[in-house]
């Protein structure tokens, strides 16, 4: 088996999620029935949707590769969600 190697910097990151918001601060537990599993830190900084699995993966492969911590979930309303704390550049200075 091949393996390959992918480089993806935080702006690459940025090209791989749909949308994103703070996930800290908002009401999100309200909603938390929404997500599989249901996420159970409402302290995570940082909310990114992903629309495509392979883009998931390649996003927690960059966050692992940084050390930056986060959870996966499924969005029974939007696909994916990665909860971190890794602000993306977007976020930066926010």
């Amino acid at each position: 088996m091949k393996t390959v190697q992918i480089e993806i910097d935080a702006e690459g990151f940025e090209y791989l999620w749909s949308n994103s918001m703070k996930w800290q601060g908002i009401d999100w537990h309200k909603q938390a029935d929404r997500f599989t599993p249901e996420p159970e830190n409402f302290n995570w900084q940082f909310v990114y949707w992903f629309d495509k699995y392979t883009d998931l993966v390649m996003a927690e492969g960059f966050l692992k590769a940084i050390r930056a911590p986060f959870t996966r979930h499924s969005d029974d309303v939007e696909g994916w969600i990665i909860l971190t704390d890794f602000a993306s550049p977007c976020h930066v200075g926010k």
